[in-house]
């Protein structure tokens, strides 16, 4: 299935694998709703989208509010009518000893990563039932990977999008709404990793790396690849192996 007009909404889009998967979604022709809490530099990502000659839209957002979130789906349904693609990647880190860690600082990141994926899915999922059709990329983390102590809230909320992208799968797959998990293969060059994990210094991925994976789970059809994890590194070693031989 291509891509083109499709409308997708890309949550943390303003910078690191957010911005990475709505650029390469616009490439690809779909028509792009632009969500962070940033919206300066939303506007840098819109305006490279139309300069490229592509669509998009920005909107301000804190997925961890309902309402911010409703109004994301409602501006996307005024202006295109329907939404086909969902990726919730708004994200926060916090690197601190879970003995450290206040409950304040638990809330907010276990809202943002796992409470926003929530409320921005259920917001979009009546026009996806509806249309009997939609590709929902749930941003996840390959933890097995990246267990650095001190990031107990981050992986604690990263463990339950997993969960839950494997539950809504099951739901929703009855109405041809395919729910996925990707993440990068390892930790990728973002400002959220540097400033969280600094003494990384070398091995980091380059945010480009989960873009053709994001893509295909957006571009497949009803009751396409649901419910699984996508590695993103080993996606595309596997596409190279493919061309080589």
């Amino acid at each position: 299935m291509t891509l083109e007009r499709q409308i997708a909404i890309v949550t943390g889009a303003s910078r690191g694998l957010g911005r990475a998967i709505a650029l390469g979604l616009a490439r690809a022709g779909a028509c792009t709703v632009l969500v962070a809490r940033n919206g300066g530099a939303l506007n840098e990502v819109a305006t490279a989208i139309e300069n490229a000659g592509g669509e998009t839209m920005v909107v301000t957002c804190d997925v961890r509010e309902p309402a911010a979130t409703r109004a994301v789906v409602e501006r996307a349904l005024a202006e295109w009518g329907r939404i086909d693609v969902l990726v919730n990647n708004a994200g926060v880190a916090l690197r601190r000893p879970a003995l450290d860690t206040s409950l304040a600082d638990w809330q907010r990141v276990v809202d943002t990563l796992l409470t926003g994926t929530f409320l921005m899915t259920q917001a979009a999922l009546p026009s996806m039932i509806a249309a009997r059709r939609g590709n929902i990329i749930n941003l996840v983390a390959p933890l097995e990977k990246i267990a650095v102590p001190g990031l107990s809230a981050y992986a604690a909320a990263k463990w339950g999008v997993e969960g839950l992208t494997r539950t809504l799968a099951k739901e929703l797959r009855r109405y041809g709404i395919n729910v996925n998990g990707l993440h990068p293969g390892g930790f990728a060059d973002t400002a959220m990793v540097r400033d969280t994990v600094p003494e990384l210094k070398q091995g980091l991925l380059d945010p480009t790396v989960i873009v053709p994976a994001a893509l295909a789970l957006a571009a497949q059809p009803p009751r396409g690849i649901t419910g699984t994890t996508i590695d993103a590194l080993a996606w595309n070693d596997g596409m190279a192996r493919e061309v080589d031989a």
